[in-house]
């Protein structure tokens, strides 16, 4: 019986983490939908899911990096890892190299849905099923 006990014990250790919210202070802006946070005394990385913007060196960086500093920087966030009801779960990953893909609110309001809005990035289809496609506030 033991041996059944440490057999599950072991895939369950074996798993990989399920879906997370994360709850933090923003501390630094890459670009205009990646961004770093404190959560838990953690640094966590966050990808922001199903939008894109313009990477550092090209077109529109500038505009989309300091909106997203503007709306984020230095404020609580909550973010909801894709996979616990995002927009963009059965589409993305929940993890992007070394980032969290998820979906982030600043008070009640959806950060990607803001950006949108604010013309300083764009709706990936692909990633959101066209949920930030309009802007909807």
């Amino acid at each position: 019986m033991w041996k059944w006990t440490a057999a599950l014990l072991l895939l369950v250790i074996a798993q990989p983490a399920l879906s997370a919210d994360f709850v933090g202070t923003v501390t630094a802006v890459a670009d205009g939908d990646s961004f770093s946070m404190n959560a838990s005394g953690e640094h966590i990385k966050i990808r922001l899911c199903g939008v894109d913007s313009p990477e550092r060196g090209h077109p529109g960086f500038g505009k989309s990096a300091g909106e997203l500093a503007r709306l984020i920087e230095n404020r609580q966030v909550r973010c909801v890892q894709v996979g616990l009801r995002t927009p963009c779960d059965g589409r993305s990953k929940s993890k992007s190299r070394d980032r969290y893909v998820a979906q982030c609110f600043i008070d009640k309001r959806d950060v990607a849905m803001e950006m949108v809005c604010a013309k300083a990035t764009k709706d990936i289809e692909r990633y959101s099923g066209g949920y930030y496609a309009s802007c909807k506030r």
